[in-house]
């Protein structure tokens, strides 16, 4: 048996997006890197402490923590779940306690379907990728088949 190997743009050519750190993030992940930080800087977050930590006003948020945080103020809907796991009343603030129960999957399917959002997201972001590549490529392997023209 044979193996076929795309010609062009190799894996090794991919943009850096495919295996960014923000784009594996899920529900239960950034979940996770909140509940572990929050615990060790005072135990709880406003969302305007969210909106801090996902733009570094401070200058020594980690990476991976800001990146959480911004996919929390990407999914205000997830973010609202998780806040009122303890509290059914809305206010904003959110327990480091709040953030594990949902890293453990307390939010059942309003975590899976925002997880499948970001899937669909990324397949879609994807696709259109591929077909960008895709055209530019016809369209090149078109022209050379062009006649010349006297």
């Amino acid at each position: 048996m044979s193996t076929v190997t795309p010609t062009g743009n190799s894996p090794a050519n991919q943009p850096s997006s495919f295996s960014s750190f923000e784009d594996q993030l899920t529900v239960a992940r950034s979940s996770k890197i909140l509940a572990d930080y929050v615990k060790d800087h005072g135990g709880a977050v406003w969302k305007s402490d969210l909106e801090a930590l996902a733009s570094d006003t401070s200058g020594n948020t980690p990476p991976e923590v800001s990146a959480a945080a911004s996919y929390m103020l990407s999914h205000p809907d997830v973010y609202t779940a998780i806040e009122t796991l303890d509290n059914p009343n809305a206010d904003g603030l959110s327990g480091h306690w709040n953030f594990q129960d949902a890293a453990n999957g307390a939010l059942g399917s309003t975590g899976t379907m925002a997880d499948l959002k970001d899937v669909f997201d990324r397949a879609i972001k994807s696709s259109a990728e591929i077909t960008k590549l895709t055209t530019d490529k016809k369209t090149g392997l078109d022209a050379t088949k062009q006649r010349p023209q006297n």
